[in-house]
């Protein structure tokens, strides 16, 4: 894990932070003790902040050895704030900082150091410069360098600040140029004049960035990295060259884990850049492994009564990072304040005021709902963290997984409202058989209600109208519905099956008709049978209403042949009162109907199939949990009636490519973990290519997605009977021939898609992290396309999946002509993953991550192929997948392989 501890949990031995700042973890860099820890740490915890940055010294012998030469007066070369603090807060609540030695000093670096950003630039020119050093001060820089970075290994100081990546060669002039910061994205459509003195020495891909990588290279590979874990942050201004030459530099380090960035705000923002700062940000939040932010204080403006205050650019800017990454992100404040705040509480320089602010934009909306709601805190734990994607055949779910998943408040919602709509359409269109006519009184269905089947929604029976006739006895005439769910797991379709039969039945009380259930649940994990047993026989509502007696299925006997008679005696209701349900547990795998002797029983005889199927079989790309399979073996039992409604209806794969460093380490570290975990700990590793041939499930968050979702494939249920199968013909076995069946039979489920993704102006901003709904504040932004030459990262491709639950058909014309009634379009209940139809507040599916085994640079204006196919065998289904990058004459950039041929490195198995 490359997670970093600096957080407020560690013992203060000051004043407690100050309100409002506990959802923002912030450290302080104080210029006036940036070589004492001990007291920055003081100063920083009396003013709420959560860590400190401190300067790494110089190693004694060079100070030594300095000193023999000849050392400047007074400089400090000991420190003592090593024996002024235990290990725990070295580790928890210090970062340090590469910066210039002491006994360097030239009057160059005097005016590096009015900014805390040019931090370390002297050292860094001269190790990364070969044309105005010597060797001898070359030599002398890497000791100190190497030196101060094998100290905070030492002290198990958890990230070390590194300084800015030159934009030219020995040439650091360029870091700090306000006047190059100050226009960050210039507008190339504005005809200004070049100031060639500015920009003649700025290059991304000069000889000492290359020297700067190899550095961090070789760094990022020590032990120091390796062992110690100490992470990398390099300092990256907020312009377009230094976050190119970041990514540059990121590339040539092989996306090591171990190297991150800290982003520097130094500079102010103007309104007018924030469509291309916007466009430029979200590529960079993906693939550039942010880990933190600085705000220096020279950015503040003053409000009226003298406080801090950000620009609404800046506003802007902080609402877009830390709503995509602020359960995450480290923030630094740093700087020389300013004489108005320079001395509070006595004199002491206080950056209080600075924190409290920040604080404050980070609990204004919309930051709060996306960063601390029960849902976010849900998902805190998963960000970024590859998991295999289920085996839903060969493995069962665990108890709490199983808990996990029933919580979330979107999608049994949406079930149960198609489940709905499907029963009533039903009842409209007369498929429910009629059972009998019965006598209830509104007085028992009120006593009913209060009871322990309240939560079923049968208070809702008490309609207004019917209030006036409390104690009158009505004649109802009564349907049945059949309702299959199967992989029912721990019951919440079946809850939410029976709460819709109720709900159905409320509304048609006026019309004096009722709907009772068959709810049929079919689950293979026997752990879940159980549960579901022990609903059964605990809850009235699974039960009729009736108090549960006997230990037997009620609709559907075991031995009951093939007596109809006697199936209707014992599985009718004995006093049917509308709205309420009867459910039979059946333990099998739901392709295997025609093994189970109730199952058998409905498969012989018509009028007991299932008017109506629902699942929850889908997978984070649609069908890559096997619901096309388990679907298509259902039907294939004969279980289904011709005119059978499945819930889902049809599932739509989408793909889009995204830009993530993250993902993309995570799945490098895949490759030391066992390939068959249960052989343990003496099973081989998983290997490279395996490794990256691998779909995983995550929630994606330092991600981005670079282009808007494309659809590859729609799976539709139940497949549809031949028009020419008629149910009159029969067979050799002198068995009507059952059509829903016969369409299932020979049913080839591969499929495959080609897709182009051209450019888009902003780079799929919109659609952040590729896990949550689009921004229509960011889609509405107008931006040139071709603007700024941004290059994009591809690291891989994100599945997702749009389902339609249920959707009513339309009426019928008079002319015989399909037509919908304006009414009808909110008789739809769809759930989906896909940012541009993204059902908001589930939680129960993460987008699934195609990872490629080589990044892909797309340059500005190129086009993305991408093509994927879904193959399968007698024992497996797979996904293959690669990609290319195409110029607009068709001309071929760069192409991978493709990923996992002949599913060599991942398979499901059936």
């Amino acid at each position: 894990s490359d997670s970093i501890s600096l957080s407020t949990t560690a013992q203060s031995t000051a004043a407690a932070p100050s309100q409002g700042t506990s959802n923002i973890i912030c450290g302080v860099f104080h210029p006036e003790n940036s070589q004492n820890a001990f007291l920055s740490l003081q100063d920083g915890k009396r003013d709420g902040f959560d860590y400190v940055v401190t300067e790494l010294p110089v190693p004694i012998g060079i100070v030594a050895a300095a000193a023999n030469g000849g050392v400047r007066k007074g400089s400090t070369s000991v420190r003592t704030d090593v024996k002024q603090m235990d290990s725990r807060w070295w580790s928890t609540s210090v970062v340090g900082i590469v910066g210039d030695p002491p006994h360097w000093k030239t009057a160059s670096t005097g005016s590096v150091h009015n900014s805390s950003a040019a931090t370390g630039s002297e050292l860094m020119k001269v190790l990364t410069s070969s044309k105005i050093v010597t060797p001898k001060k070359k030599q002398e820089a890497e000791k100190i360098f190497w030196g101060m970075l094998e100290w905070a290994s030492h002290m198990c100081i958890p990230a070390v600040i590194l300084p800015t990546i030159p934009l030219g060669d020995g040439d650091f002039k360029t870091i700090i140029s306000s006047s190059d910061e100050e226009d960050m994205f210039d507008d190339p459509s504005d005809n200004k004049p070049q100031d060639q003195t500015k920009t003649k020495n700025v290059s991304i891909n000069n000889t000492s960035a290359k020297e700067y990588a190899r550095l961090v290279s070789q760094l990022s590979t020590s032990s120091i990295c390796s062992t110690s874990r100490v992470q990398l942050w390099i300092r990256v201004p907020l312009t377009l060259h230094h976050l190119q030459a970041y990514q540059l530099l990121l590339a040539r380090c092989d996306h090591s884990p171990s190297v991150g960035c800290m982003l520097s705000i130094t500079s102010p923002l103007n309104t007018t850049e924030l469509p291309a700062v916007t466009r430029a940000l979200h590529t960079f939040m993906g693939g550039g492994h942010v880990k933190g932010i600085s705000w220096d204080v020279s950015v503040f403006l003053k409000n009226k009564r003298g406080y801090p205050t950000l620009s609404k650019g800046h506003q802007y800017l902080f609402r877009q990072v830390y709503g995509r990454l602020g359960r995450t992100l480290r923030t630094l404040v740093e700087g020389t304040l300013p004489g108005a705040l320079n001395h509070e509480d006595g004199g002491s320089a206080t950056r209080r005021f600075y924190l409290q602010y920040l604080a404050h934009l980070r609990s204004r909306a919309p930051l709060p709902s996306l960063l601390d709601s029960e849902e976010a805190l849900l998902e805190t734990p998963y960000l970024d963290n590859l998991q295999s994607p289920l085996q839903p055949l060969g493995d069962h779910l665990e108890y709490q997984t199983y808990e996990t998943f029933e919580k979330d408040p979107v999608k049994y919602k949406r079930y149960g409202e198609a489940v709905e709509l499907a029963l009533e359409d039903g009842m409209k269109e007369g498929k429910f058989p009629f059972v009998k006519r019965v006598k209830s009184n509104m007085s028992y269905l009120r006593q009913i209600a209060a009871g322990e089947c309240g939560e079923l929604g049968l208070e809702e029976l008490l309609l207004d109208g019917m209030n006036k006739r409390d104690g009158v006895v009505l004649d109802v005439d009564l349907y049945e519905a059949t309702i299959f769910v199967v992989g029912a797991g721990r019951g919440p379709l079946v809850r939410e099956s029976i709460a819709a039969v109720s709900r159905v039945a409320s509304s048609m009380l006026a019309e004096n008709k009722a709907l009772i259930a068959k709810v049929v649940a079919i689950e293979k994990n026997p752990s879940a049978v159980l549960y579901l047993q022990s609903l059964k026989s605990t809850h009235r509502s699974w039960n009729g209403g009736e108090e549960y007696a006997e230990q037997l299925d009620v609709h559907y006997p075991h031995n009951c042949g093939n007596d109809i008679e006697e199936l209707n005696r014992r599985g009718g209701i004995t006093s049917p009162l509308p709205g309420l349900s009867n459910v039979t547990v059946i333990g099998c795998d739901m392709r295997e109907a025609t093994s189970h002797p109730v199952l058998q029983f409905m498969i012989q005889n018509e009028e007991f199939r299932a008017d109506i199927v629902v699942s929850e079989l889908l997978g984070s790309f649609g069908d890559n949990e096997l619901s096309p399979e388990c679907l298509d073996g259902v039907q294939r039992c004969g279980i289904l009636k011709d005119n059978c409604v499945s819930i889902p209806q049809n599932y739509t794969a989408f793909i889009a490519p995204v830009s993530s460093s993250r993902l993309y380490s995570e799945a490098r570290c895949q490759s030391s973990f066992p390939a068959h975990p249960e052989e343990g700990p003496a099973a081989p590793a998983s290997g490279m290519q395996r490794a990256l041939e691998t779909p995983y499930v995550v929630r994606s968050h330092a991600a981005s997605q670079t282009h808007p979702e494309i659809s590859c494939w729609t799976f539709s249920h139940p497949r549809p009977s031949k028009s020419d199968m008629r149910m009159d013909v029969e067979d050799n076995s002198s068995n009507k021939i059952n059509a829903s069946a016969e369409a299932a039979k020979n049913i080839n489920n591969d499929r495959h898609a080609h897709v182009s993704f051209r450019t888009d102006p902003m780079l799929g901003a919109s659609a952040g992290c590729g896990y949550g709904a689009v921004d229509v504040e960011m889609s509405s932004m107008d931006i040139q396309e071709g603007g700024d030459g941004t290059n994009v990262t591809i690291h891989g491709f994100l599945g997702s999946f749009h389902s339609v639950l249920y959707e009513s058909p339309p009426d019928k014309s008079k002319g015989g002509k399909m037509k919908r009634k304006s009414t009808d379009e909110e008789r739809l209940s769809v759930i989906s993953i896909a940012p541009n139809s993204f059902s908001v507040g589930m939680f129960s599916w993460f987008p699934l991550y195609f990872p490629l085994k080589q990044p892909l640079c797309v340059p500005e204006g190129s086009t993305v192929n991408c093509s994927v196919w879904r193959r399968s065998d007698d024992a497996r289904v797979w996904y293959e997948w690669c990609a290319e990058v195409i110029d607009d004459d068709g001309n071929v950039w760069s192409t991978s392989s493709i990923h996992n041929p002949g599913g060599r490195s991942y398979h499901v198995r059936l």
